[in-house]
């Protein structure tokens, strides 16, 4: 744990120097924590008067006694699924980074050399995407929150946030997929040779949440706290085979002595 902690040091330095990756971050922050909840919520009046939204409503969730609550409840789904995002981008940019720049620089045949064990290494590396990962998400759904019930109060006087969906996207199912992202980001910058390529990963899961929020918006299912904690069930029983397979993947010798950089 020593080795890994000191590699992590090392390495998170340079992510927070690393321009390349804070700047995709930070543009879906402020689009998805602050500007759409804020225009959501102010616009929330002229929304409920397009007919299409009040059939969308009625579909859903039938007759109900408070259609703007109702509303607020399915769009705050959306934002948070959204928000999602941010774990999934952040491991798939710094992962590859942490191994293929290394190997750019030089720098990585030195530390495979050493007798440092492999999981100690993959470790280390794993928490230099996982660690801003988690931060990065959590001060997200915190300013989701801040933004939604600020906004909420002052223009229909109740705060929504947060809610037990909330807690279990932003505290379990939101650190499970950046460890997941994490190992499926070493597993394949292991293998390849183009960071580019490597950082693609990350596309591969923000597809599938694109899915489930136009799915929700077409009305085939709601997104509820029974799925989510399946989703992290399933997810959860993953973690352990990746990071083994992992562990397997990432060849030393194969690095050493027959990974060349286009």
């Amino acid at each position: 744990m020593k080795n890994s902690l000191t590699i992590f040091k090392k390495e998170i330095k340079e992510v927070i120097r690393n321009k390349n990756i804070w700047l995709p971050v930070l543009i879906v922050t402020i689009i998805f924590s602050i500007a759409m909840p804020a225009a959501m919520i102010l616009g929330s009046n002229a929304i409920l008067k397009d007919p299409d939204t009040v059939n969308f409503i009625n579909r859903m969730f039938g007759d109900v006694d408070n259609p703007m609550r109702v509303l607020m409840d399915f769009m705050i789904k959306q934002l948070i699924i959204f928000l999602l995002m941010i774990p999934a981008m952040v491991p798939s940019l710094i992962a590859p980074a942490s191994i293929l720049m290394e190997k750019e620089n030089n720098t990585l045949e030195p530390l495979l050399a050493t007798p440092l064990k492999t999981p100690e290494l993959l470790l280390g590396k794993a928490m230099t995407a996982f660690i801003p990962a988690f931060a990065l998400s959590t001060i997200s759904f915190l300013m989701l929150t801040l933004v939604v019930d600020v906004a909420s109060y002052i223009k229909l006087g109740f705060a929504p946030l947060p809610t037990p969906e909330w807690l279990i996207v932003a505290f379990v199912l939101s650190p499970i997929l950046s460890f997941i992202l994490t190992m499926a980001s070493v597993i394949v910058s292991s293998r390849s040779t183009d960071i580019r390529s490597a950082q693609g990963i990350g596309a591969v899961v923000i597809f599938p949440i694109y899915l489930i929020i136009g799915l929700q918006l077409a009305g085939f299912f709601m997104l509820n706290i029974t799925y989510l904690l399946v989703g992290c069930l399933v997810l959860l029983a993953v973690c352990p085979l990746l990071l083994r397979l992992a562990v397997r993947i990432f060849d030393r010798e194969n690095i050493l002595t027959n990974w060349k950089m286009k």
